[in-house]
């Protein structure tokens, strides 16, 4: 996944039939939720633990960009914090696909080497409005420095989300 989903999170915030960067970045009311994940870890394409972690998703838009910030802990004590962008597509009346593109901080802990402590979240979500409060969905990310570091083997997470819209 190295780069994929960082180049469809920028390719879908350039080139959206309604809202672009391209257009404009104007400041805009969007629907913005909270959510606890968790997930199963994968390094190497193997299952080596879990995660829990807390998202939130502002209710505001600059152009298709929605602020987003994420943290999360590894049972092996691995942590991440970051922040940066979601882009969210709306596929039906109840149902979304979001991007998402967070620069954050990682500190190993007891987990693998990621090659650094600046590492970048790339991911994709699809879920469900359930009611006018709350949403389920599952979670797919790729975490790496981006080749900025030497040694940069990549982590992945597949995530369930249960969230609470603001």
């Amino acid at each position: 996944m190295n780069g994929i989903l960082a180049a469809a999170f920028w390719a879908s915030s350039l080139i959206t039939s309604d809202l672009s960067l391209i257009d404009n970045l104007e400041k805009g009311p969007a629907v913005g939720r909270q959510s606890i994940n968790f997930s199963t870890v994968q390094f190497q394409r193997e299952n080596t633990g879990f995660e829990i972690g807390y998202n939130h998703i502002a209710s505001v838009a600059f152009g298709p960009l929605q602020p987003s910030f994420g943290v999360s802990l590894t049972e092996m004590s691995g942590s991440w914090v970051g922040g940066g962008f979601s882009n969210n597509f709306m596929l039906s009346e109840k149902e979304f696909l979001s991007l998402s593109f967070l620069p954050g901080l990682y500190s190993k802990g007891r987990d693998v080497d990621l090659g650094g402590w600046l590492m970048f979240r790339s991911g994709i979500e699809i879920g469900s409005y359930i009611n006018e409060k709350w949403v389920i969905s599952v979670h797919y990310d790729h975490r790496s420095s981006g080749d900025i570091w030497e040694y940069n083997p990549g982590m992945e997470t597949i995530q369930f989300r249960v969230g609470r819209l603001l």
